[in-house]
């Protein structure tokens, strides 16, 4: 047996010492470990709707979202020839123009649009913008999970641009974010720019459909003119007068002068049968007598008495007056409206007027990082008291 030295045995004894306490401390750890994993079980719910969530947004906004520049524009839309409603819109009245408020919309509905997108596309490098270099995984064009389809780019366009128009005065409210001041200013510039462009299509179409409106108004006004002359004139030939109106006044006016002779005649026949009924004279004027009546019968019922008569001719003379009458108003009508048009064509029916062109940001407003952790933690927060509730109310249904 061999004796060991005093070293030896020290030796021997630390190493018997460490294997303890490195035992004992496994044993802690195991322990601990095994706390850790029973806390985790017990909150496992909360972990992953509150604290995970919580965590991944705290490391995203604090650390990797980039900043976001916005550029602001307000516009309003207004017309000289509506209504006006609202504190802007009657200072706006008084200086001879009035919100359209309709319009406004119709702007709104344009920058949303695929239309407006590919104003973008076409005016700036839209693409090589929001995909800068400056910009995180999230806010960067494509997304690593994403496509670089239209659609996809239609999408991202709509998170990075908000538009909104107040009811109350007209005013719309334009803004657009990118990761560098200048990109953001460009960007909404670019937009505005082409709302004008919609709202110099839009006066354009609206003075050409106005003057051709007119001008077929006018040409059909001509053309039921033309048509009346051509009624009245077929009439003329086909009676052989030229106004049947003025012909029956000359047979009136003879009509008149044989009543005044037959007056006369009758007359002188009374008074030589009274003082000389034996004359020569009296056959005679009873004869001229008997000639003007036949002849004022006979006139008369040229004028009136039957088809062939004038008057059913006057009749149809006058009602082809009337109608020439009415052409004659409407051409008039018509050729003052295509004046009008004229006119109004020469003046802009809507105007896209800026309050606040857009800016230059010197300071990034997004990410709010505090705000947006703050609010994700309270949606988690509140979605995890609702989602234990009704765990709950599950348990406590199974077990009753």
């Amino acid at each position: 047996m061999t004796r060991l030295s005093p070293n030896d045995e020290f030796l021997d004894y630390m190493t018997l010492v460490d294997l303890g306490q490195s035992e004992v401390g496994e044993a802690r750890k195991g322990k601990q470990l095994g706390r850790l994993l029973a806390l985790a079980r017990r909150h496992a719910l909360l972990i992953l709707m509150v604290i995970l969530p919580t965590t991944f947004a705290s490391v995203y906004y604090g650390v990797i979202a980039s900043p976001q520049y916005a550029s602001e524009t307000r516009f309003v839309v207004r017309s000289p020839n509506r209504n006006a409603a609202g504190m802007l819109s009657g200072f706006l009245q008084s200086t001879g123009f009035v919100r359209a408020q309709d319009d406004s919309y119709v702007i709104m509905e344009y920058i949303e649009s695929r239309a407006a997108l590919t104003t973008l596309e076409e005016t700036s490098d839209l693409r090589a913008m929001l995909s800068r270099p400056e910009a995180d995984f999230l806010t960067r064009f494509p997304r690593p999970w994403g496509g670089t389809t239209e659609e996809a780019l239609y999408k991202h366009y709509l998170k990075i641009m908000t538009i909104d128009t107040d009811s109350s005065g007209g005013v719309t409210t334009l803004q657009v974010r990118a990761s560098r001041p200048d990109d953001a200013q460009k960007l909404t510039e670019a937009l505005l720019v082409g709302a004008e462009t919609l709202i110099n299509q839009l006066n354009e179409r609206a003075r050409q459909d106005a003057i051709r409106y007119a001008k077929l108004e006018v040409a059909d006004s001509e053309g039921r003119m033309a048509a009346v002359q051509k009624s009245l004139t077929d009439f003329r030939n086909k009676v052989a007068m030229v106004d049947p109106s003025k012909q029956s006044a000359v047979m009136l006016d003879m009509i008149a002068r044989l009543s005044d002779d037959v007056a006369k005649n009758k007359a002188q026949y009374t008074a030589l049968i009274q003082q000389a009924p034996q004359s020569p004279q009296i056959q005679s004027l009873r004869s001229n007598i008997d000639a003007m009546e036949t002849q004022i019968s006979t006139e008369r019922a040229r004028i009136v008495g039957g088809d062939a008569s004038m008057a059913p001719l006057i009749a149809q003379y006058e009602q082809l007056l009337l109608q020439r009458e009415l052409g004659m108003r409407m051409l008039e009508s018509s050729a003052t409206s295509l004046e009008n048009a004229k006119i109004d064509a020469q003046r802009q029916q809507l105007y896209l007027e800026r309050i606040v062109n857009p800016n230059r940001p010197d300071y990034a407003l997004y990410p709010k990082r505090l705000y947006s952790v703050l609010l994700l933690f309270a949606l988690c927060f509140s979605a995890f008291w609702i989602v234990r509730f009704l765990l709950n109310q599950i348990y406590d249904h199974a077990e009753s």
